[in-house]
């Protein structure tokens, strides 16, 4: 995978984390699965700043960076 499709899934992760963790504070469990979705998605941006030479993508490139996943998705169909 590219950094741009490992940036883009580890950006999204972390909403659906917070979701994740307001869903379980609310019925009164442990947000496990919003603490594997944080971690997962930290994870996936801090290789993607670490390992790409031109170091970490900006949040405003996020809509660029989504457009340009969408088209390789749909150009293999």
């Amino acid at each position: 995978m590219d950094h741009a499709t490992l940036f883009l899934a580890g950006a999204y992760l972390l909403p659906l984390a917070f979701v994740s963790f307001v869903s379980a504070w609310a019925h009164g469990r442990k947000p496990v699965f919003a603490a594997s979705l944080l971690i997962l998605g930290a994870g996936l941006i801090v290789f993607v700043a670490i390992d790409r030479p031109e170091g970490m993508y900006q949040l405003h490139e996020i809509p660029l960076l989504t457009t340009q996943f969408v088209a390789r998705v749909a150009a293999l169909l």
